[in-house]
């Protein structure tokens, strides 16, 4: 599945025996992209454009379909696209040989460590200029996310535009709700951790029954039965730790604060529902099977993901479903998750930033984002009252029948952890660790109250290490 890039001269040879020229979408799998490309035979304006393939044909498909309308606006300029796979790998072999296209996707997750390096054009000055983008409805997270000051991530001058956001709902099995008596989660209501509980425990057992598993199951171990049904496919710890008021880090990045009650309370949550209601899998059963399987095959009721996942549902799920608010606890309820994102870069040494930063600025703008909402990927930038009335009349007919929560969720969800610092080890080793509370063997489990207070120092020794510019200015 991953591979390396050939050598320079190998990789030359090979393009040339190919007979590849630069022409308008030229498509390719994990080749060499030719950068900062000069105006063509055709005498238009060529511009190299890198995506990844991750969100499979669907969204590659949709980039290409974007472009071609920019090219119908804009015939003085020709994109050539790049579908990459392996895209983050390979991409940071681009970067370290200076291969760098025009425009690059920039998965938000990668951003923090591919701005430091200095091959992104600071699209500020462009961004405050623009007359495209409507700057007064836009998702202010969806911007936020690809903000560098020089330091830390969220805040400074804009280096990306978006192209997307990725909302996470719940979504549920309508037949199974029907099938086993259980009324459907509210559509605007969120619902508290308790009632979300409550609700998983209704699929084969009474909330009173728990305590006795069996590890003869298809699964390997803790189902109440056989024909035992998860509640939810996964119970994501972000969105009950931030409704909770509670937080990782501190927004200085240099304290750590998973030993506060609020965060315990949320792990004793989910410690709970896993390990003594069954209402979630372990990570052993995830580790044979995925979430999505789980919900598409009827071995779940609820299934906690992005926005991007509706068309595959479309097309696979063979009974009825719709989506709600994602569980949350009543302090700060309406952060009840995190959002997906991806931006488009500019190469900061690019022939034509100008052209460049209007085919990023295009994949922002309402028009862009309507090609890609139209197709059930994404969910729009925008909250205005004609971009809301445009989507509600695209998703007509269709599954989920409560569009809505998709704005809604838009609107208030923050980017994921990897948002936080540059380097994510922080964050890896942290869930790696989680482990030690869900132990099946419960004389041999750490309770939250004694997992995280000793955590704490190992996660601040991380960010120590990797970050030390942090700390400077209190003197150490």
């Amino acid at each position: 599945m991953f591979f390396s890039l050939l050598p320079k001269k190998s990789l030359a040879i090979w393009i040339a025996m190919l007979g590849i020229t630069a022409g308008s979408f030229s498509y390719s799998l994990g080749v060499t992209i030719a950068a900062n490309m000069p105006k063509g035979a055709d005498n238009r304006i060529h511009l190299s454009l890198a995506h990844w393939d991750n969100g499979g044909s669907t969204e590659t498909d949709l980039v290409k379909e974007v472009c071609r309308k920019f090219e119908e606006k804009n015939p003085e300029i020709a994109v050539d696209v790049q579908i990459i796979s392996s895209y983050e790998t390979q991409f940071s072999n681009f970067m370290a040989s200076k291969n760098v296209p025009d425009v690059f996707c920039v998965p938000d997750g990668n951003f923090g460590q591919w701005v430091k390096t200095g091959v992104m054009l600071d699209l500020q000055d462009y961004y405050d200029n623009t007359t495209v983008i409507d700057k007064e409805h836009i998702a202010g997270s969806a911007l936020q996310r690809y903000r560098y000051n020089g330091k830390t991530m969220g805040s400074g001058d804009l280096y990306c535009m978006p192209k997307d956001i990725t909302p996470y709902v719940m979504y549920y099995n309508k037949d199974l709700f029907d099938q086993y008596g259980v009324p459907y989660p509210s559509a605007t209501e969120i619902m508290t951790p308790q009632e979300a509980l409550e609700m998983w425990c209704k699929f084969g057992y009474d909330l009173g029954t728990v305590g006795i598993y069996h590890s003869s199951n298809k699964y390997g171990q803790l189902k109440l039965s056989d024909d035992h049904i998860y509640g939810v496919a996964k119970i994501y710890p972000e969105s009950l730790i931030w409704s909770n008021g509670a937080d990782y880090l501190s927004e200085s990045r240099t304290e750590v604060l998973i030993d506060s009650p609020e965060f315990i309370e949320a792990y004793n949550y989910i410690v709970d529902a896993t390990m003594t209601y069954a209402v979630a899998p372990t990570s052993l059963v995830l580790s044979s099977t995925s979430e999505k399987t789980l919900f598409l095959n009827g071995d779940a009721a609820c299934y906690i993901e992005g926005r991007s996942v509706t068309t595959d549902l479309r097309k696979k799920a063979d009974f009825n479903w719709d989506i709600a608010p994602i569980p949350a606890f009543p302090t700060n309820q309406h952060c009840n998750g995190w959002s997906g994102s991806v931006g488009y870069a500019v190469y900061k040494n690019c022939a034509h930033p100008d052209e460049a930063f209007k085919l990023a600025e295009y994949f922002t703008s309402k028009e862009g984002q309507m090609i890609m909402a139209e197709a059930g990927f994404t969910a729009p930038l925008y909250n205005d009252e004609q971009t809301t009335e445009e989507f509600y009349a695209i998703e007509e007919g269709k599954m989920p029948a409560n569009t809505g929560e998709f704005i809604r969720a838009a609107q208030y969800q923050r980017p994921g952890l990897w948002q936080y610092l540059p380097s994510v080890r922080w964050k890896t080793t942290f869930d790696e660790d989680t482990g030690a509370m869900f132990t099946a063997d419960p004389s041999a489990r750490a309770t939250p109250e004694q997992f995280l207070p000793e955590e704490k120092e190992r996660i601040l020794n991380i960010i120590r290490s990797d970050f030390p510019e942090l700390f400077e200015e209190d003197g150490e």
